[in-house]
């Protein structure tokens, strides 16, 4: 059994701020919202139990068939620990990015991982739409591996409080999941044991309406 929960709680200040109007999740891209095309692959794969962390007063997130979830962390970062109290208490807990649109085959590895440990998803290196410096896609983790995912999250923030790295959040989570420790945080490195490679040139993410314009054409010709 698996629960999804979908992060869409952040501001979408870059996306308004650079042009963009509505939301990014209700962007349409092959004739679905962007949330509707994650909520609908997630059920095609046999995940049912499905959370939305979204704005509280939106009633475009009150999509049949899911729950809402208050996010705690508005800003930028701190994405990776909303939901706490909706992570699951026996089995998996699938973190997605409500902004990413997905492939059909990057939702297949991501659905239909199994294993008991954390395992981050994304693209590490350049991408066709936002280029370099890699994209986070969603994560995966179970009872005995949430503390632990807390822990790294917050130690990013400390570490950032130090000034041993810039920033703190998912990706420093991640590299500390992975063995990282101290300034070494902070670098852009590859730890294969915790994190597994989407690269299909078309499962991405957009922050400007040129962006999502590139990414709406490329699925849809290849649709």
């Amino acid at each position: 059994m698996t629960r999804a929960l979908i992060m869409a709680g952040g501001t979408d200040e870059k996306w308004t701020n650079l042009g963009g109007t509505g939301r990014r999740h209700f962007q349409l891209v092959c004739g679905e919202r962007v949330i509707d095309r994650v909520i609908r692959q997630l059920r095609e794969r046999g995940i049912t139990d499905i959370g939305i962390i979204s704005p509280p007063n939106d009633p475009g997130y009150d999509i049949g068939g899911t729950f809402r979830v208050k996010p705690v962390y508005a800003e930028w970062g701190h994405e990776g620990l909303n939901g706490q109290h909706y992570w699951h208490e026996q089995a998996r807990t699938l973190m997605v990015y409500g902004d990413t649109v997905f492939a059909e085959r990057a939702m297949d590895v991501i659905a239909g991982y199994q294993a008991q440990q954390f395992m981050m998803f994304g693209r590490f290196g350049n991408g066709v739409i936002k280029g370099g410096g890699g994209e986070l896609f969603a994560f995966s983790f179970w009872p005995e591996q949430r503390d632990a995912w807390r822990d790294a999250v917050q130690q990013s923030f400390d570490l950032k409080a130090r000034g041993l790295i810039k920033r703190g959040g998912s990706w420093e989570g991640y590299r500390i999941m992975g063995g990282a420790r101290g300034a070494g945080v902070g670098r852009h490195r590859l730890y294969p044991r915790v994190f597994t490679n989407l690269d299909d040139r078309l499962t991405d993410d957009f922050d400007t309406p040129a962006q999502y314009a590139k990414l709406r054409a490329l699925f849809e010709a290849s649709a």
